[in-house]
C-alpha cells in the first residue's frame, strides 16, 4: 500500500511539473508577441485629411488640413501624397503647420495631387563616447498635429460631391523607435449650395512683412500688427471664401506714426451680405530694436539710435538696414566703401554718425570737416605727432575744396599735403591733388643724400680746379723749356 501511494504521489508531482513547464513556456512564447503589439501601438502614426468647413458650394474656398494623430520625436516625414478631385476643384496654395515652424517643407504639385516632405532643421546631433550619433528632435507631440494645409477652390460649375484623400502617408523617421505609418480617413463633401452665395467671409488674411494677432479666423473681424518706421505702405493679401465675393481694401497706404486703421470690406455674391475686417497697423516711431547696442574691438559700447530726419548724410551714402551684433538696424552704405555709416551714442558725446568696419570691429566718429571718404579707407585729418618734424619748406596751409576746408601744409612748388589717420588710427602723410581731388601717400625727399651730393660736388669741383691749375702750370713750364732749347739766348762777352 505504501509503495502504491508513493507511486501515485510521484505521478501527481510529474503532472504538476509538466503543467507548470507548459505554462511557463507558453508565457515566454507570448511575451514577444505582447511586446511587439505594445511597440506597434506606441509607434504608430495615422495621417488623415480633415476639412475646416462642410457647407460648400460652387466657387467656394475649401481648406483641408493633413494631420498626424501624433509626432513621436519625428525628424523627417514624407512624401505624404494628398489627392483631390481635379475635375471638381483647383489647387490654390499650401501652408505648413504652425506647430512645425522648425521644419523645412518641400512640395511637388501634380494634377489632382500634392506630395509634401518635411525635415526638422533644428534637431540636435551629438556623439557618445563610442562615436555613435545621438539625435534629439526639436518637436514631439502625443496629440494631433497639423502637418500642412491645402487650399482648394471649387470650380464654378461643379456639382455632386468632392473627395480629398491621403494617397500615400509616406514614412516617418523617429529618434526613438521604428514608426509604422498608415493612411487614415479622407474627406467627402457634398456640394449643397445652389443659387447666389451669401458668403461674405474671407478664408485668408496676411500682411506682408509682419504677423497679425490673434491668429486668423474667418469669424474674427478685428486684428492688429506692427511695422517698422520706414514702412509707409502695407501689402494686404486677402482670399475671399467665395469666388464671386467683392473685396475692397482701404487705409493701407500713407501710414502715419502710431496707430493706423486698415479695412477689408467684403460683399457677397448676392450683393446683400457684407462683412468688414479691421486691422490696426502700428507704425513704430523708431527703426531701432529696443536696447540694440554695438561693442567695438576696444570694448567700448555704443547704442543705436534713429538718425534725425534733417541730418546731413555724406554724399553717396544711401539708407538701408544691416544685421549687426544680432540686431537689424538702420545703416547707410556707399558703393566701394567697406565701412557702413551708423547713427550711435557713445554715452558721453552727443549722438552722431560713426563709421563701422565689421571686419576690424572698429568704430570711427564721422567729422564732416575733417573726414575724407576713399574707396578703400575712411581718413580723417589729424595733428602731426610731436616726434615727426616737418621739412622747412612746408608751411601750414588750407585748401578749400568747395565742400570742406582741408588743413595741411604747402611748399613753394605748390604741393599740398595732409597728415591723415585711418580707421585703425594708423597715420601718414598724404598728397592731395588740388586739380583732381585724388589723394596718395606722400614721401618726403631724403635731404641727407641731397646734401651729401652737394658736398661731393663741391669737393670734386675744387679738385678739378686744382688739377686744371696744375695742368696749366705744367704746360707753361714745358713750353718755356722747349722754347729755350730751340731759341737759346746769345751769351754776353
Amino acid at each position: 500500500m505504501r509503495l502504491l501511494a508513493d507511486s501515485k504521489l510521484k505521478a501527481f508531482a510529474a503532472k504538476i511539473t509538466v503543467s507548470l513547464f507548459a505554462a511557463v513556456f507558453a508565457a515566454v512564447s507570448c511575451l514577444p508577441l505582447l511586446d511587439t503589439k505594445t511597440l506597434k501601438a506606441d509607434s504608430e502614426v495615422v495621417v488623415s485629411a480633415v476639412a475646416k468647413r462642410t457647407d460648400i458650394g460652387p466657387g467656394d474656398i475649401l481648406i483641408v488640413d493633413v494631420v498626424a494623430n501624433r509626432m513621436p520625436n519625428i525628424t523627417e516625414f514624407g512624401p505624404v501624397e494628398f489627392n483631390f478631385d481635379a475635375d471638381k476643384a483647383e489647387y490654390i496654395s499650401f501652408e505648413q503647420g504652425s506647430d512645425l515652424s522648425n521644419y523645412v517643407f518641400t512640395e511637388t504639385q501634380n494634377v489632382g495631387s500634392l506630395s509634401v516632405t518635411g525635415m526638422d532643421q533644428l534637431m540636435n546631433i551629438t556623439t557618445d563616447d563610442n562615436g555613435n550619433d545621438i539625435v534629439t528632435a526639436s518637436f514631439s507631440s502625443d496629440s494631433e498635429v497639423t502637418l500642412f494645409s491645402i487650399v482648394l477652390r471649387l470650380f464654378p460649375d461643379c456639382n455632386g460631391e468632392v473627395d480629398c484623400w491621403i494617397g500615400d502617408p509616406g514614412s516617418f523617421t523617429s529618434v526613438d523607435d521604428e514608426v509604422t505609418v498608415q493612411a487614415g480617413s479622407g474627406v467627402t463633401l457634398p456640394i449643397v449650395r445652389t443659387g447666389l452665395s451669401s458668403d461674405a467671409t474671407i478664408a485668408s488674411l496676411k500682411i506682408r512683412g509682419t504677423n497679425i494677432t490673434p491668429e486668423f479666423n474667418p469669424n474674427i473681424t478685428e486684428y492688429s500688427c506692427s511695422v517698422e518706421r520706414s514702412v509707409t505702405e502695407v501689402q494686404v493679401s486677402v482670399l475671399a471664401s467665395n469666388l464671386w465675393a467683392a473685396v475692397i481694401i482701404d487705409g493701407n497706404q500713407y501710414l502715419n506714426m502710431g496707430d493706423n486703421i486698415v479695412n477689408v470690406n467684403v460683399t457677397a455674391q448676392d450683393g446683400i451680405s457684407h462683412m468688414r475686417y479691421t486691422i490696426h497697423v502700428v507704425r513704430k516711431e523708431s527703426n531701432v530694436p529696443e536696447d540694440a547696442s554695438l561693442v567695438d574691438q576696444a570694448g567700448n559700447t555704443y547704442t543705436f539710435l534713429d538718425a534725425p530726419d534733417d541730418i546731413a548724410v555724406p554724399a553717396g551714402f544711401t539708407a538701408t538696414t544691416k544685421y549687426i551684433n544680432g540686431y537689424t538696424v538702420p545703416a547707410y552704405v556707399r558703393d566701394g566703401v567697406t565701412s557702413v555709416l551708423l547713427y550711435l551714442f557713445d554715452g558721453t558725446q552727443s549722438p552722431g554718425f560713426y563709421f563701422y568696419n565689421s571686419t576690424e570691429k572698429t568704430v570711427l566718429r564721422y567729422d564732416p570737416e575733417n573726414t575724407i571718404i576713399e574707396t578703400s579707407a575712411i581718413l580723417r585729418v589729424t595733428d602731426v605727432p610731436s616726434d615727426i618734424s616737418m621739412p622747412d619748406e612746408f608751411k601750414p596751409a588750407e585748401f578749400d575744396t568747395g565742400s570742406m576746408i582741408l588743413r595741411g601744409f604747402a611748399n613753394p612748388d605748390g604741393d599740398f599735403i595732409m597728415y591723415l589717420s585711418d580707421e585703425n588710427n594708423n597715420g601718414d602723410f598724404y598728397y592731395y591733388d588740388t586739380a583732381t581731388g585724388s589723394i596718395s601717400v606722400y614721401r618726403f625727399a631724403d635731404k641727407r643724400a641731397e646734401l651729401l651730393y652737394s658736398y661731393l660736388f663741391d669737393v670734386f669741383l675744387v679738385i678739378a680746379i686744382i688739377e686744371a691749375v696744375i695742368i696749366t702750370v705744367t704746360v707753361y713750364i714745358v713750353k718755356r723749356m722747349v722754347s729755350e732749347r730751340t731759341n737759346p739766348r746769345p751769351k754776353r762777352v
